[in-house]
């Protein structure tokens, strides 16, 4: 399937979506058996690590990633002393991961984006957020809908940038006759 940009967009916002709807379960579930900051501590590091992994391009990579995100994200729950230190540190967590899946170099443009995104996206987060569960829900689709933009901002190469033909059965067929040919010499 070939990934525009408009389509990497709109992935973004289901993700955004899906965190959001995702975050009352599971604070119903794990808030009484992890205590309150442990359970969102979880949440919050799962769906950053969930987000870097959906934006590699082959699944074993995403797995890899998804596991990295999750090791740094749980160390810098470990020493953050409150909420916002944690938001912070999973917001560069996202920031670097994002940059180093999408960019090969790093520029200026690339870290103006960056900071942009996810310094709207916390102060976003922060003034939805508030004590009621509806409040903790708004905050986490704020700021997932803040990074939703780095698609369209950033520039990022599509995943049929990778060589191939965009239509799968064609590049199958094309590596297949280069297998025969290969042989028959």
């Amino acid at each position: 399937m070939r990934l525009t940009r408009r389509n990497a967009f709109s992935r973004a916002l289901v993700f955004a979506a899906l965190a959001a709807g995702g975050a009352l379960p599971w604070l119903l579930v794990a808030r009484p058996l992890l205590g309150a900051y442990p359970a969102l501590a979880v949440y919050l590091v799962v769906t950053v690590a969930a987000n870097l992994g959906s934006l590699a391009a082959e699944r074993s990579r995403a797995v890899s990633v998804f596991m990295l995100a999750t090791a740094a994200g749980i160390g810098i729950a470990g020493f953050a002393a409150s909420l916002g230190e944690l938001a912070l540190g999973l917001g560069v967590v996202l920031a670097v991961g994002r940059s180093a899946l999408c960019h090969r170099k790093t520029s200026a443009r690339s870290v103006v984006i960056e900071a942009a995104l996810i310094g709207g996206g916390l102060v976003f987060a922060r003034f939805l957020a508030g004590r009621s569960p509806l409040a903790l829900v708004l905050a986490v689709w704020g700021f997932y809908l803040v990074q939703s933009f780095y698609p369209l901002l950033a520039g990022v190469p599509t995943r049929a940038d990778t060589g191939r033909h965009p239509d799968p059965f064609e590049d199958a067929c094309g590596r297949a006759l280069a297998l025969l040919e290969g042989h028959g010499n």
